[in-house]
């Protein structure tokens, strides 16, 4: 099987070789292959476990398929054809991670049976032929599904090698060249034509282009995976359609969209304030493509966009756990509502991604920092602890069980294809330089370079990197230190390392032998934390029903605990002594933060812990509450109880708690 690893790891990097040079700019650290990350424990490692061998195995994949295979749809939905792309490249990425064979030979059949329905022009979508025109080849959400198809082709080659992957991308590809493009069609997300089109809200669905409140968004993200293709295959065919589209934004949305992200970079605008309407996840996919289109051309007013979106997204609309999106969009100001349809999956799987993008592109450790967030606090509260299935949304205080039930849709798929990617995002590499950016317990075996990563992190804030192989003469190891830890120490075989700061990278340069061990140590403070720009929330909806705020003020501020990184929540599950499972956060729960909680055993082995007791009044009675990391809200029956309905809401969950 270790032949089989390296043999994989060797195909990727002549892969990658191939691609980097299509890139003027290259990585300043990039991600390790899936394959080198093994052995991934604690929660995390066995709610990866569960994505792999009770959701994707047990996916009615087949179903899924025949539904494109007979290729007869003509409706809006597109919760079916989005199921095969991400099915796909989720099952390759987590059968080769897991050394899963089973699941390996299922992944490569479905591969086979999609390839083999592909048409001769090039579509492989669900579209049905006698739909599709001269005049309107494809279905208003063909380019938001097939944006996944696409990835999965291309990430099947990278890992893999497989050719006929690469060759259904590129007919894919030329399918879309052949019918889009300069004098051709283009993506208009309405009737409308500039200059008509100037300052118009807009409503209804776009032949082409998706969601007309989308505003052509939904055809503009195709210019991520052809990009790409221009990275692997050098064609250049696929780089200008990719500039075509990006050049045409401004004209398409009516709001000169593209062109205001530089205001949105100086700090003047919020991308909010793009258009009236921004869908969180869509803007995601495209400034990844924005971001690609910067390593090929070296354009770096590109960069500069995407940076500056990021930035006013983390500072105003991510929430303590490290999710964004409310009701699917960004809002203004700070407005971010603790409940309802909050922090959609689609979204945190893209906001993950685009944030890695802009690691492996600056090295600031500002966005390893908030993929930990996101990672250790809301990835796997979406995942239902028992299924593996993945909420739609995932708010800070809610109800379950009955998000976790629904779909197969959008965000059950994101949620298994971001889990499956997470190896990923541990570690990375530029040269001699190698960089441990997240600190799940797991092991690396790379080529010249080997270590198991020993400990619990974050229930436990030690932890251990002992070098099993290290053929390189020198290796500079460069540990992420969080800018949330005040008083970190690292020590190399046991004697202190000076000079370690938060918020950067401490470097670690010297000829490693093995045995040689790293000891880590991250203190994690306790603390409750007060809400800033905190109202309440007035929701009303656009024409179409998207959900949007107003603001009231308000001089009641909810706090949370937090432990170092890691968001608390009081959840009913672990509350039974209330007697209450179904309690009103709000109005029958006041936690005192003048009495500081203390560590309790953890109610069941397998949660994420430790585990604090608080004081509170509930009801006006003096209690004692249990808080447990957020991230275990997927259990949402207790054991040795009866279970309650799928779609009841029948427990209450909150991050944010008044007090006395």
């Amino acid at each position: 099987m270790k032949r089989i690893i390296f043999l994989l790891i060797a195909i990727l990097g002549i892969v990658r070789l191939a691609e980097a040079k299509q890139d003027k700019v290259n990585f300043v650290e990039d991600a390790v292959p899936v394959s080198s990350v093994k052995h991934i424990t604690g929660f995390f490692g066995q709610r990866m476990d569960l994505n792999r061998n009770v959701y994707l195995k047990n996916f009615p994949i087949d179903w899924y398929v025949d539904f494109i295979v007979k290729r007869e749809h003509i409706d809006w939905d597109w919760t079916r054809a989005e199921q095969h792309g991400k099915w796909m490249e989720s099952a390759y990425l987590s059968a080769i991670q897991g050394e899963d064979k089973e699941l390996l030979n299922k992944v490569q059949s479905v591969l086979k049976r999609i390839i083999a329905s592909q048409e001769k022009g090039g579509y492989v979508g669900a579209t049905a032929k006698n739909y599709r025109t001269l005049e309107r080849p494809v279905r208003g959400m063909d380019a938001y599904e097939l944006y996944f198809v696409f990835h999965a082709f291309i990430t099947v080659y990278e890992e893999t090698g497989d050719k006929e992957a690469l060759q259904a991308a590129e007919k894919l590809a030329d399918y879309y060249l052949t019918y889009f493009g300069p004098s051709k069609l283009e993506f208009w997300p309405s009737d409308l034509r500039a200059p008509e089109n100037e300052g118009k809200v807009l409503n209804g669905h776009s032949d082409f282009a998706g969601h007309s409140v989308h505003y052509s968004w939904e055809g503009t993200l195709l210019c991520d995976p052809i990009a790409r293709l221009y990275e692997v295959t050098g064609k250049k065919k696929y780089l200008k359609w990719s500039q075509w589209v990006v050049d045409n934004i401004d004209k398409w949305s009516g709001w000169d969209a593209f062109s205001r992200l530089d205001s949105v970079a100086d700090g003047k605008l919020g991308v909010d304030k793009l258009q009236p309407y921004v869908h969180s996840h869509t803007f995601h996919m495209n400034f990844m493509g924005f971001l690609r289109l910067y390593r090929i051309t070296g354009d770096t007013t590109l960069l500069r966009k995407v940076k500056g979106a990021w930035d006013d997204i983390h500072k105003r609309q991510m929430y303590i756990t490290g999710g964004v999106s409310v009701a699917e969009h960004y809002e203004h100001d700070y407005v971010k509502p603790l409940s309802g349809n909050i922090v959609e999956t689609c979204a945190t799987m893209s906001w993950m991604q685009l944030t890695q993008e802009l690691l492996k592109l600056t090295g600031d450790v500002k966005y390893a920092d908030a993929i930990e967030r996101l990672m250790l606090n809301h990835v796997f509260a979406a995942q239902d602890a028992e299924t593996g299935v993945c909420r739609y949304h995932t708010a800070p205080n809610g109800t379950k069980p009955n998000g976790y039930f629904h779909g197969p849709d959008c965000c059950t798929a994101s949620g298994h294809r971001i889990i499956s990617m997470l190896p990923t995002f541990l570690y990375a590499q530029k040269g001699n330089a190698f960089y441990v950016n997240q600190y799940l317990s797991s092991c690396y075996i790379g080529q010249d370079f080997q270590f198991d990563l020993v400990g619990n992190y974050p229930e436990d804030e030690n932890m251990k990197l002992v070098i099993k192989d290290c053929k390189a003469k020198n290796k500079e190891l460069n540990l992420r230190i969080p800018s949330w830890c005040s008083a970190p120490v690292v020590k190399v075989n046991g004697e202190t390392v000076s000079g370690v700061q938060s918020g950067s990278y401490l470097r670690l340069s010297r000829k490693w032998t093995t045995g040689d061990e790293v000891q880590i140590s991250f203190p994690m403070k306790t603390q409750w934390m007060s809400r800033e720009h905190h109202s309440n929330y007035i929701s009303y909806r656009l024409k179409d029903g998207e959900i949007m705020y107003r603001e009231e003020p308000t001089d009641q501020i909810p706090v949370a605990f937090m432990r170092g990184p890691v968001v608390y929540c009081l959840d009913m599950v672990w509350n039974k002594q209330l007697c209450n499972d179904d309690v009103d956060m709000d109005k029958d729960i006041r936690v005192d933060t003048s009495v500081v909680p203390v560590g309790i055993d953890k109610p069941e082995a397998d949660m994420l812990g430790p585990v604090y007791q608080a004081k509170a009044l509930y009801k006006g009675s003096e209690v004692n509450v249990v808080l447990t990391p957020f991230t275990n809200i997927g259990k949402w029956f207790r054991t040795g109880e009866a279970k309650p309905q799928k779609n009841a809401d029948a427990f209450t969950y909150g991050i944010w708690l008044y007090h006395k």
